[in-house]
Formats: C-alpha cells, sequence, structure tokens
C-alpha cells in the first residue's frame, strides 16, 4: 500500500537526527518537499495513475536521504570529492532497511532503488525495466526542476561551496565550459573550475530533461531569467557570456515546449 502522509511523517523524525537549522540542511529540506511537487506536477502532467503519482511523490521524498549525512561528514555537496550521496540513500534505506518505515509493501523497492540511484548521475544505467526507466525519468527531471527554484532564491553559501556573492561576481567562466554549455550538454562536476562555471552548470540543466513538463515548468517561473539575474557580473567578457547563455537557454527551452 501507497500512502504518501506516512512516509512523509517519517521524514519528518528522521530529519529530526540533524541540525535542521543548519543553512545546508535547511535547503535540503525545503529542496526535498519541492521536488515532492515537482514529480507530482511531471507524474499530473503525463497523465498517469494514482498509484504511480503517489509513488513518483513518496521517492521524491526518499531521494536525497544521503545529502543528511553528507553534510554532517563532510559539510560539502561535492560527491565527486566526499560521497555519492544517492549510495548513502540507498544504503540507508535498504542496507539498513529504513525503507520499511516509509512503505509497508516491497513490491516498489527495486523502483525506488533504481531511480534513487540513479538520480544524480550523469546518465542513466542501462537495463532498466520500463517501470524502473519512468520513475528514474521523473525523479531527475522533479530533482532538476526543484534545482532552478533552489538557484533563484536560496543563499549563494549553501548553493556553492566556498563561494560566495562577491566571488561570482568576479568570477569567469571558462570557455571550455561555456562551449560545453553551446553545444546543449550536461557539465560534469569534475570539469568545473571556477564558481561561475558552476554557476552555469545549474543551467545546464536543461540539456537533460527527459519530459516536457520541465520546460514549461522552468519558462512559466521565469527561472532562466532570475537565476542570471541574481548577479551583476564585474567583467565584460563574462558579462557578454552570459548574455549569450541566456538567449541560447532561453530559445532551447521555448523549442521543447
Amino acid at each position: 500500500m501507497l500512502d504518501y502522509k506516512v512516509a512523509y511523517e517519517e521524514f519528518k523524525k528522521y530529519i529530526k537526527n540533524f541540525d535542521t537549522k543548519y543553512g545546508k540542511n535547511s535547503l535540503k529540506i525545503r529542496h526535498t518537499y519541492g521536488v515532492v511537487n515537482c514529480s507530482e506536477y511531471v507524474s499530473k502532467d503525463l497523465k498517469l495513475s494514482d498509484e504511480d503519482i503517489e509513488l513518483s511523490k513518496i521517492i521524491a521524498l526518499l531521494h536525497d536521504l544521503g545529502r543528511f549525512e553528507q553534510i554532517k561528514k563532510y559539510d560539502n555537496f561535492k560527491d565527486y570529492v566526499t560521497v555519492d550521496h544517492a549510495l548513502i540513500a540507498c544504503r540507508i534505506l535498504f542496507d539498513e532497511n529504513l525503507i520499511r518505515k516509509f512503505i509497508i509493501d516491497d513490491k516498489y523497492d527495486n523502483i525506488i532503488f533504481k531511480a534513487i540511484l540513479n538520480h544524480n548521475k550523469y546518465s542513466i544505467e542501462e537495463n532498466l525495466n520500463e517501470i524502473e526507466l519512468l520513475h528514474t525519468k521523473i525523479l531527475r527531471d522533479a530533482d532538476k526542476m526543484d534545482n532552478f527554484r533552489v538557484k533563484s532564491y536560496d543563499d549563494f553559501e549553501n548553493i556553492i561551496d566556498n563561494s560566495n556573492r562577491e566571488i561570482l561576481e568576479n568570477d569567469v567562466i571558462t570557455d571550455a565550459i561555456f562551449n560545453t554549455f553551446m553545444n546543449n550538454k550536461l557539465i560534469l562536476s569534475k570539469e568545473k573550475v571556477t564558481s561561475l562555471d558552476s554557476w552555469i552548470s545549474f543551467i545546464a540543466f536543461i540539456f537533460d530533461f527527459n519530459f516536457r513538463s520541465g520546460f514549461k515548468y522552468i519558462n512559466n517561473r521565469d527561472y532562466i531569467n532570475k537565476i542570471i539575474d541574481r548577479l551583476d557580473y564585474k567583467k565584460p567578457e563574462t558579462k557578454e557570456k552570459m548574455e549569450k547563455v541566456r538567449q541560447h537557454a532561453i530559445e532551447y527551452v521555448k523549442s521543447k515546449i
């Protein structure tokens, strides 16, 4: 039986183990609920069954469970230099069997496991079955959709490790990252050199949406302009690159709607 309300109450109990007022933790809590809302948005837009809508919300609720352990131990979100937070979530849920507190029926376990494991990867692993692939795609889209909200409103210090508004505004975008973006490709974390490389890597999430609903969602909320306009880029070359990023991103999103 699927019951999001039961899972939600258990999630609230789980996060009490951490300092929920700490900036990075509170960001991830807000993000978790945002991804739940986005998963529901995508699922309904796809006209899925009530069962799949409820399942998508529960998967979203659990997808970043590993972030809280990551923050507690390393105080940053850099999976490629600390731990893979998706793997940590899967370990907590399935190796430690915490999953049974959130959902009684084990028939959804493989779907939940595969979706969470693949949500933060550059690409989805091969050989997933149809329902596993569907929920993996929903979660990946919903995660990126809410990340546009995060980057539009949350504090810079919690978004990008070891950075702030002043650093970002005086930073540069490397040519390699700029060219990757303009070629409609996701940006690998290990390839980023500057803080502004990270900043435009968030906008590059548009190149990995699986469903039209993601494009509609960020277009209707004007997130691309909001993210770009949060900063006053001090270097003329950087300002010029950001305007090209803006134009390219907006045109790409509109072409997909």
